[in-house]
């Protein structure tokens, strides 16, 4: 039986292509996956699980004795990424939970068994064992987020699998209260110029990216509509740059000119940066922010030396200007949004609803009001309106 076949037959229609070689199990390797000694070895070193441990372990009891088709998928998916690059790991689907234990936590034990070799990169990199430590906890806390607003049970989905795949590569890591990914400016990003005269940052776009009529990206929620429509391009000359400038987080129509003895470019695609990624019941007062970019800038350069990055560069609902409407411009979170120089970015809209409100609420009339926050974006969904991802930047000054 081809590896195709095993995935066919629990429902996985896509996958990475090396996933191939590793079915049949490689010779050699059987030391090298996952295991109830592994499991408890990981809580007695790390506490990976937290109160979750003995739900771990039940459900992998289940897996290991049955030995059947989603052992033997676990076991390539935990080789492979142990050997491939972390872009690739990411892109791993898992089969779709069967409402048991071992099916919610079914994706969790391929990444288990390189568990280890992460905590030994990170103090190698020049993190203490602790900070190591507290690097990993990004498992227990998927377990936890999985639970409360996904699956209502604990588990894991592909999304917080491939999530954690950035702890496994040692790509990302906490520091005073947001977690800061060694990031590399995707394709669709805006190119981000500054004046040399007034300091202005400007993203502009390019690379030919779909853009509604409103100036939203085209197929965010409400931006559908493609008559009107129009494309995104970014040209560079000797004397002057020229593209779909971003101002007020929507994108203009008309492209303008920047002549490159007033403007410079400053960070474009595929350039080095800091993605700053904010975790529940983080402390946005700006002395601990400005506290936590200072310090995490400090340990890239020396836990990371090769990499240089250009910006803090942060997508999060919680950068839309309508949690200024909502909060007001005093507020802390707003004070945060407002370091950034933001622009839009493809949404859904609805990612407040993941962390906002509790799960199983199912109309917009039921969400619940106990807090301003609550009650301000209620009023925003009420209204038909939504609450964008946003992207933005910092420019990190050396």
């Amino acid at each position: 039986m081809s590896f195709q076949t095993l995935a066919e037959r629990l429902g996985v229609k896509n996958y990475p292509e090396p996933l191939n070689a590793y079915y049949p199990l490689p010779a050699g390797r059987e030391n090298e996956l996952c295991s109830m000694d592994l499991i408890c070895r990981l809580q007695e070193k790390f506490d990976l699980f937290g109160k979750y441990f003995d739900l771990v372990k039940q459900g992998w009891k289940v897996i290991s004795e049955e030995n059947g088709d989603r052992k033997a998928f676990i076991d390539a998916v935990s080789l492979c990424i142990r050997d491939l690059d972390c872009k690739s790991c990411r892109k791993m689907k898992y089969p779709k939970t069967d409402g048991t234990v071992a099916g919610n936590m079914l994706p969790l034990y391929a990444l288990l068994p390189s568990v280890e070799d992460a905590y030994k990169e990170y103090v190698e990199r020049g993190f203490t064992p602790e900070q190591a430590i507290v690097n990993l906890e990004g498992f227990k806390i998927s377990l936890e987020v999985v639970e409360n607003h996904i699956l209502g049970v604990p588990g894991f989905t592909d999304l917080y699998a491939n999530w954690c795949v950035l702890y496994i590569k040692c790509k990302i890591f906490y520091h005073h209260g947001l977690n800061f990914e060694i990031h590399t400016s995707p394709s669709y990003n805006a190119f981000v110029l500054r004046n040399k005269m007034s300091g202005e940052i400007l993203p502009v776009f390019g690379n030919e990216l779909p853009v509604h009529k409103s100036g939203l990206l085209l197929g965010s929620s409400g931006a559908e509509e493609e008559e009107g429509s129009f494309i995104t391009r970014f040209e560079e000359t000797e004397t002057e740059y020229v593209g779909n400038p971003s101002r007020g987080i929507l994108i203009q129509r008309e492209r303008e000119r920047f002549f490159k003895k007033e403007w410079e470019l400053v960070y474009q695609p595929g350039d080095h940066g800091l993605s700053v990624h904010i975790p529940r019941n983080t402390d946005f007062s700006p002395e601990a922010v400005s506290r936590s970019l200072k310090e995490a800038l400090e340990l890239t350069k020396r836990c990371y030396p090769e990499w240089k990055p250009k910006v803090f560069y942060c997508c999060s609902w919680l950068l839309s200007p309508v949690l200024q409407e909502v909060l007001g411009t005093k507020s802390k979170i707003s004070s945060f949004a407002l370091r950034y120089t933001r622009y839009p970015r493809k949404s859904a809209g609805k990612s407040p609803m993941s962390y906002v409100y509790p799960l199983g609420v199912k109309s917009y009339e039921e969400l619940p009001e106990n807090t301003s926050l609550q009650r301000g974006l209620k009023q925003v969904y009420l209204k038909g309106e939504f609450v964008y991802d946003t992207s933005g930047v910092i420019l990190i000054e050396e």
